[in-house]
């Protein structure tokens, strides 16, 4: 038992034993070498290495944040591209990315009220609707006017005052949601994913070209998605494996509506694939097969239920895994091996149960770590460690 975990270090035993049964050799006792990359996988929830009490938890790709009550801004993970928010983070013991096992406080003028870190770039909102992106900004994902990096928050350009959000998991671009329910997009635009009818870039938030009035707008990796205050998901950009959930091939550069009939009362936008939840609890997805929870490995053009007949409270999609929250808290995940924390490296195409039996009040799926909070307030996390994003010491030799 490591002090630091409050739970067994699964992944030693589990793969030592896959070594065994594969006949490898190397140890003195005929047992094989762990190699580092398996040492840096928590097959199961683990505690991550701070004193400090959280409220809510923000999962990018291989960055992790979460916000105290009073809004401070706590990240670890990957800080190649100052993604951390903090310039001088860089506590791993190996590697050539910068990066920190341990969270490190985002140097910003404001409190947050909300965080969305991706692949590249973070994003948050002041208490006061400002938004402020940091990170990569090569492509204008920084929405400052300007494209470049920042290691350090920047406020998003144009005096918007949003109400949402989102960088995505594994995105190049950001979107937003304004107080009248318009969606606004900003970054790369050659995949249509700003929405605005074209496959231009825009380093300021332009206005996705919709009628409607949306209440949530998510970024995948190279399409968005929002829901509309009658339910109905739209999505834009580009369609591998049938993530616009049109039924058809082919991309959209301004929002088409999701096909099915299904009304949904909220959306979870994940890196090919998206899942929404009916009013009654039901979740459906679609897009990239694996992370569709349906029971099969076959991607889907439109929303195909989740297995199980579960009844959630609240979805997370991350870059090709998801998870739900029952009403009780307990969580139930699918998707790619090593990130459903349900103590085994197997992938599963129907929800399995998280291992441990945590109750958890928030949950967030990224891309190749999840996190959450327990009812108690515990900060877990579990997925691959390789660059520190599940609060891990463990990135040497």
């Amino acid at each position: 038992m490591d002090a630091r975990m409050g739970r067994q270090w699964r992944p030693v035993t589990v793969m030592v034993v896959l070594g065994l049964l594969a006949g490898c050799g190397g140890g003195d006792d005929g047992t094989r070498k762990l190699t580092p990359l398996e040492r840096q996988i928590y097959l199961e929830p683990t505690q991550i290495s701070t004193a400090l009490t959280f409220d809510r938890v923000a999962q990018g790709y291989d960055s992790s944040c979460m916000l105290t009550s009073t809004g401070e801004a706590w990240c670890w993970g990957n800080n190649e591209h100052g993604q951390l928010g903090a310039a001088t983070a860089k506590s791993c013991t190996s590697g050539l990315v910068a990066c920190s096992w341990q969270p490190v406080r985002a140097q910003a003028p404001a409190r947050f009220a909300k965080l969305s870190p991706s692949r590249l770039h973070s994003c948050g909102l002041d208490t006061a609707g400002q938004a402020w992106c940091w990170g990569f900004g090569i492509g204008g994902q920084l929405g400052d006017g300007l494209s470049a990096d920042s290691a350090t928050p920047v406020a998003i350009a144009g005096n918007h005052r949003f109400v949402h959000v989102d960088a995505g998991r594994d995105a190049l671009l950001s979107c937003a949601l304004d107080d009248a329910g318009s969606a606004w997009c900003w970054g790369p635009g050659d995949s249509g994913g700003l929405g605005n009818g074209t496959t231009d870039g825009s380093n300021v938030p332009v206005r996705v070209l919709a009628s409607q009035a949306f209440s949530t707008v998510g970024a995948g990796s190279n399409h968005a998605c929002g829901l509309d205050t009658t339910g109905q998901a739209w999505c834009w950009g580009r369609n591998p494996y049938g993530v616009l959930g049109r039924g058809i091939s082919g991309a959209s550069l301004v929002p088409a509506p999701v096909t099915g009939g299904n009304r949904f009362a909220s959306l979870a936008v994940g890196g090919n694939f998206n899942c929404g939840l009916t009013p009654a609890g039901a979740a459906w997805c679609w897009g990239f097969g694996l992370s569709l929870g349906d029971g099969t490995l076959a991607h889907s053009d439109v929303p195909v239920a989740v297995a199980g007949n579960h009844v959630f409270a609240s979805l997370s999609a991350g870059y090709q895994h998801a998870c739900g929250l029952t009403n009780d808290g307990t969580a139930w995940c699918w998707g790619v091996a090593m990130l459903t924390g349900s103590g085994t490296e197997t992938e599963s195409n129907v929800p399995v149960p998280v291992a441990g039996g945590y109750r958890f009040r928030v949950l967030s799926a990224g891309g190749t770590a999840t996190c959450a909070i327990t009812l108690a307030g515990t900060p877990l996390c579990w997925g691959l460690n390789a660059n520190g994003a599940v609060g891990q010491d463990n990135l040497g030799p």
